[in-house]
């Protein structure tokens, strides 16, 4: 949907494995990962990375130990860095 929406052309994301030649003709930059923060673009490549998704804003905005907070609740683990522009 973003991609048919134009957000992802030319910007770096990600999406379910089985999608990421699509994306990628859709003029997305498609990168290897569980997560891409491209700022105001923030993707996940499937329905676990999609939980990581939901709490990268959490360490983005409140900090590790918020996240850490909000993972016992959920009885949930992150896995794998977030892809972050250089």
């Amino acid at each position: 949907m973003l991609a048919a929406a134009g957000l992802t052309e030319g910007r770096p994301c990600t999406t379910h494995h089985l999608a990421k030649a699509d994306l990628a003709a859709q003029q997305a930059r498609v990168i290897d990962a569980r997560v891409v923060d491209d700022g105001d673009l923030v993707t996940a490549g499937g329905v676990t990375s999609g939980l990581d998704l939901a709490l990268w804003p959490v360490t983005r905005k409140l900090g590790a130990d918020a996240a850490l907070g909000v993972e016992s609740v959920l009885e949930y683990e992150q896995r794998g860095a977030v892809w972050r522009r250089p």
